[in-house]
């Protein structure tokens, strides 16, 4: 057994808490519309109307002041604040649901990882421009199946996160900082994350828990990507071989739960890449004779899961092929999994 499943109360309190933190976003999203504000502004005798976008004082004209503009602005006002109202509720509601969460043991994922996931998402690159893979992915594919993976497969000391250098990025930031990179956002979640050394890829806070940031190596030997998100002080990507399957393959989302009983969004691979991308792993030469059998383990526990609880995937080499067709075949053939 690799898994055991959730009982009546923990499904109950866990589509609840996904349903509230799901109504959390969509406030946390609209409130954001409202960055900056609106005010008039006196132009050659005239007052107009002005929409700032950011305290820098970015923005654009409404047009003079006038019955029309007025409603405009009190319309704005209103809205504003309904919805800082109701973000304020439900951020309240969320910390109340939190106690549910572990009552009902469904806390699963290190605050820590939790806390990045949620800034992550609040920049915006959160499955735009990065995912998590690795044991941490598995938290994912538990919670959409409803389950508990076993401990011991679950245990690890750091988080990976994959750049796909393929798309563009654009980061999202507040009025009042910046931050440099990845370095900069995941020091929001903690502030006491550090790199290891300059120029690492690696990032370590003061509990030891560490963020790898990697990416896939280039497929052309001599071809220079950027290793960076941020600046000079940022974290520097590794560059992994085969890496690219995982980034090319379907995107999977879930809400997972903290261990403080938190909600975040998770965004992985297809489980069924997982997969595959494990029992690669395993077959490795040059892997670590521990982390090879680690590996299959991972690797047979979320085949056996997407068999069983996730009958909508199928081991389907047409939708997997961004992976060799033989290593599906023979990965399917090793894990007695259905085609």
């Amino acid at each position: 057994m690799f898994y055991r499943e959730m009982n009546d109360n923990q499904r109950r309190v866990f589509i609840d808490t996904v349903q509230l933190y799901e109504a959390f976003a969509g406030t946390l999203h609209k409130n954001r519309s409202y960055k900056g504000g609106m005010h008039w502004k006196k132009a050659k005798g005239r007052e107009y109307l002005f929409r700032s976008h950011d305290r820098y004082g970015y923005g654009k004209s409404l047009g003079p002041r006038s019955p029309k503009t007025e409603k405009i602005l009190a319309d704005f006002r209103l809205a504003k604040q309904q919805a800082k109202n109701r973000l304020s509720s439900l951020q309240d509601r969320l910390k109340e649901q939190a106690r549910f969460c572990k009552a009902a043991l469904i806390q699963r994922v290190p605050r820590t990882v939790t806390g990045i996931l949620r800034v992550l998402d609040q920049h915006n690159i959160l499955g735009h421009n990065v995912i998590v893979i690795g044991t941490n992915a598995m938290y994912a594919y538990e919670a959409t199946a409803g389950v508990f993976f076993d401990s011991p497969m679950m245990s690890t000391k750091d988080v990976d996160i994959l750049w796909d250098i393929r798309r563009k990025l654009t980061l999202v930031t507040d009025s009042n900082s910046k931050p440099d990179g990845l370095l900069g956002i995941i020091r929001k979640a903690d502030r006491s994350f550090e790199a290891v050394r300059s120029g690492d890829f690696r990032a370590v806070n003061r509990d030891g828990y560490m963020v790898d940031f990697i990416k896939p190596l280039p497929k052309k030997i001599m071809q220079k990507e950027p290793v960076r998100i941020g600046g000079p002080g940022d974290l520097e990507a590794d560059e992994i071989r085969n890496l690219h399957w995982l980034i090319s393959s379907p995107k999977f989302t879930q809400i997972v739960i903290g261990d403080d009983g938190m909600p975040a969004p998770m965004i992985v691979p297809d489980p069924r890449a997982f997969a595959l991308h494990k029992f690669c792993l395993s077959s490795q030469d040059d892997r670590e004779p521990v982390k090879k059998q680690r590996d299959r383990g991972q690797a047979i526990a979320v085949g056996k899961l997407v068999v069983e609880h996730l009958p909508q995937y199928r081991f389907d080499a047409s939708e997997l092929r961004m992976f060799p067709p033989e290593v599906v075949q023979k990965a399917t053939e090793l894990f007695d999994l259905p085609m």
